[in-house]
């Protein structure tokens, strides 16, 4: 006789983008078991219910308009229950919020400093990551961005010709094109 295994899941109220984030990052139901250290972070808000902050949030916290479903075992399910705290749904909250919004920064970042108009780069993101306007708004991201961001301006006059130059002018002294003065003097010069 085959037995079929049960899938048991913690349903767990989340921000869009964070629903998203974790969708793209482990799937739908959400499976942390291949992320030891994940996994083990949100055992841990099984494991150990933490109402210490629970009088400081509502019932329903308001910005946590989305659901996910987040596989556990029989034994946790059995064990430890299937329901979170608010202070640890605040908790699992922002770990992947942090999370996603180091993503989005660093892409966001990247593409500015490559020479993106900023309107471009967070559109680029969005759709490259897929965070449309209803999972994570152009405004949000630009006023996360501002606050938090950072850009660096890659000069390519400065950096990438100048490491183009360098190639070029050791395959000449290689050659025998160029003198070993030649190729100092063009260095120096840079």
């Amino acid at each position: 006789m085959k037995q079929t295994t049960q899938k048991f899941t913690v349903s767990i109220p989340v921000k869009p983008y964070v629903k998203r984030f974790l969708e793209i990052n482990y799937g739908m139901p959400v499976d942390f078991t291949p992320d030891a250290q994940t996994n083990k972070f949100f055992t841990d808000l099984l494991r150990k219910p933490n109402t210490r902050f629970d009088n400081n949030y509502p019932e329903e916290i308001c910005t946590y308009t989305h659901e996910v479903e987040v596989l556990i075992s029989e034994d946790y399910f059995y064990r430890y229950g299937w329901e979170l705290t608010k202070t640890n749904i605040v908790a699992f909250g922002k770990r992947f919020e942090d999370k996603a919004k180091t993503l989005m920064r660093s892409v966001v970042g990247v593409y500015h400093g490559i020479g993106l108009p900023f309107k471009n780069s967070i559109t680029k993101f969005q759709d490259r990551f897929g965070f449309d306007e209803d999972t994570w708004t152009y405004q949000t991201i630009k006023k996360d961005f501002y606050r938090n961001g950072h850009v660096q301006v890659v000069d390519f006059d400065n950096e990438i010709f100048q490491k183009i130059e360098k190639i070029i002018l050791v395959n000449l002294y290689s050659l025998g094109t160029i003198s070993q003065k030649a190729k100092k003097h063009y260095e120096y010069n840079q």
